[in-house]
């Protein structure tokens, strides 16, 4: 029997010339999937729309390439796939510890680009997307706090929409409490208006989003196999 097909989806941005972090990760995710068809989509904004990686496939794995599980995660792609007729969807990606390690590396790596030591800050702002629902506001939440062990100073979290704190709020309450080093890391996984907005707070840096690191591939074919029964639950 041939494997089920595994369709990789996004929200999409408006934002032009956008980094193809989708495309990107799914060609990572079909080198590390031999024999399973790969494609990807996007809820909104860009081509291939998700109605488009599905068309011709037969109960396809839906990986969600989404950090939170918000109101995309929870409606659209489940009604998506009602549309279809076939095919269920994994958790989404976040928050993954591996990817809060992927998180922490960009951030290791513009403090060593701003010549900062990381041990010197005094705390981290960790930007996630927002949303009306607790769910993934809570994750975000968690993702601060697996952070923070991470770098072994503090982080809070913030967001760019939707949910206070808003992290340039974040920024300057931290600053009014005597804080003098202060950076952000964005929750993000890619670049785009959350991502540039970042670079208008008072941080000392802010640090690349997530991109198209290997991690976040294996997470996706982690999910995949786990949907298939060939291999254990992901957290």
């Amino acid at each position: 029997m041939s494997a089920r097909p595994l369709v990789v989806l996004a929200h999409g941005t408006r934002a032009p010339g956008a980094h193809p972090v989708l495309e990107q990760v799914s060609a990572q995710v079909a080198a590390l999937l031999p024999g399973v068809a790969v494609r990807h989509g996007y809820v909104e904004f860009q081509n291939p729309t998700a109605r488009e990686a599905f068309s011709g496939l037969h109960n396809p794995v839906v990986v969600p390439f989404f950090l939170g599980g918000g109101y995309h995660v929870l409606h659209d792609l489940p009604d998506l796939l009602a549309e279809h007729g076939s095919g269920n969807a994994t958790r989404h990606l976040g928050p993954e510890p591996s990817i809060v390690n992927v998180v922490a590396d960009r951030f290791r790596r513009a403090a060593a680009q701003a010549h900062a030591a990381v041990t010197a800050l005094d705390g981290v702002v960790l930007a996630g997307s927002g949303s009306f629902r607790r769910r993934p506001v809570r994750e975000t939440e968690q993702a601060a706090a697996l952070l923070a062990r991470e770098l072994g100073i503090p982080v809070r979290p913030a967001y760019l929409a939707k949910t206070s704190p808003a992290a340039h709020d974040a920024v300057s309450a931290w600053r009014r409490e005597g804080a003098r080093a202060i950076a952000v890391a964005p929750y993000l996984l890619a670049e785009g208006k959350f991502s540039r907005a970042l670079h208008r707070s008072e941080a000392d840096f802010v640090s690349a989003p997530i991109g198209a690191h290997p991690a976040v591939a294996q997470v996706v074919a982690r999910r995949y196999r786990t949907a298939t029964g060939g291999g254990r639950a992901a957290p």
